[in-house]
């Protein structure tokens, strides 16, 4: 049998020097055997750990989108890049890992080792809101994030590490690498990419924040111009029912904001007008009994509804109603279905008739000054500045 032929081992044989000289050399050897079947798992554990980090972050981009509202910045851009600086690395390093093991040798170890400690560094940070990149922005949502990360990545990491102790798969990292010309030019391929997609990602999220939060033109639908107007009308009409009617001793207007803003990007106000009648000491018809039963008469008549007669916690009379508060479009549902003024009248000692807007937009400062009716006493204006 030739020689040549001859399977390679510790006691193969020798090939004569052609010389003459009677030196010899050791035959060269064949290429390595296919990676063992544990190796093949860890690949595919490593090629699962990158689409499960991609989901979580397509995952936590859907819900920083909720925080999106025309004309709020809410940093947007901000929490998104910052689930994209943390999450993205571990995209390169597991495909690069999963390329390198199919060679074997210790850079593949490494590899191997730096996707187990991203996936533990990743985890750290979204469980840890305060040690996040714009912490105060971030501790609202990151913990979710990173129980669905550890739910998602953990198990595959944890069979990961339990495939790479294994005899065989230690024995083909710790032997030398397969020669494989093209794995450095693939390694520097996935890295240029991976860069490519992170910056047309990070431009991405940039450009939507921006649209998101963008403030629109009014909509004019609930302006805020007539809103103080249209209360002073609804008191006219009411006190027009009361039989005798005098007058008030103090009116007091509260514009107030309501903590949101409009589809437009417009930050909204309500108004809230009180006036307290005359006490029983200056008169008589204001307070009389028939007062709250005329007041009840008036609301259950043309634009206004009804919606309660009766005692109130104190056991005095407690009377309340809504009115069709002027708006285009659709309106903000109520109790009576459209976009309404709510009033209530307290019968007690000094009677009081209070009303209160629905929210409305502001597109510019108010500037109208309503002069108070029925001659008070006394009249504040809290929240806007009414010019002479």
């Amino acid at each position: 049998m030739k020689p040549l032929l001859t399977p390679p081992g510790p006691d193969a044989p020798t090939v004569a020097d052609s010389s003459g000289a009677g030196t010899a050399e050791t035959a060269p050897p064949h290429a390595r055997t296919r990676a063992p079947m544990s190796v093949q798992i860890l690949r595919l554990l490593l090629l699962a750990a990158t689409a499960t980090v991609v989901a979580t972050w397509l995952w936590a981009w859907q819900g920083v989108q909720a925080y999106a509202w025309p004309g709020i910045d809410n940093r947007l851009t901000e929490r998104g890049l910052a689930y994209l600086l943390i999450l993205a690395p571990a995209v390169p390093v597991n495909l690069i890992a999963a390329i390198r093991l199919a060679c074997g040798g210790r850079r593949a170890g490494r590899y191997l080792a730096a996707a187990a400690a991203l996936a533990a560094v990743q985890t750290v940070l979204l469980l840890t809101p305060s040690a996040m990149p714009l912490a105060d922005t971030m501790s609202d949502g990151s913990n979710h994030v990173g129980i669905r990360h550890l739910v998602t990545t953990g198990p595959l990491v944890f069979a990961g590490l339990w495939l790479a102790t294994t005899t065989k798969t230690r024995a083909w990292l710790g032997a030398a690498p397969r020669p494989h010309r093209r794995v450095l030019g693939l390694e520097a391929a996935v890295w240029c990419l991976a860069l490519a997609c992170a910056f047309a990602t990070g431009t991405e999220v940039r450009q939507w924040a921006h649209a998101a939060t963008a403030t629109e033109a009014p909509g004019g639908e609930y302006r805020e111009p007539g809103t103080w107007a249209g209360l002073e009308q609804a008191v006219t009409e009411t006190t027009d029912a009361i039989p005798g009617f005098t007058g008030f001793t103090t009116r007091t207007l509260d514009v107030q904001p309501c903590d949101y803003y409009t589809p437009a990007g417009l930050p909204t106000y309500r108004y809230l007008l009180t006036y307290e009648l005359r006490d029983r000491a200056s008169t008589t018809s204001a307070t009389e009994p028939g007062a709250a039963a005329s007041i009840a008469a008036r609301w259950s008549e043309g634009e206004f509804t009804l919606t309660y007669d009766g005692a109130a916690l104190d056991d005095t009379r407690l009377v309340t109603a809504e009115r069709a508060f002027p708006a285009d479009g659709d309106a903000y549902p109520t109790a009576t279905g459209v976009h309404a003024i709510k009033l209530a009248y307290t019968e007690a000692a000094a009677p009081t008739l209070h009303l209160e807007s629905p929210c409305v937009e502001r597109a510019a400062e108010p500037t109208e000054c309503i002069l108070p009716q029925g001659d008070p006493l006394n009249d504040t204006i809290n929240g806007i500045t009414c010019r002479d």
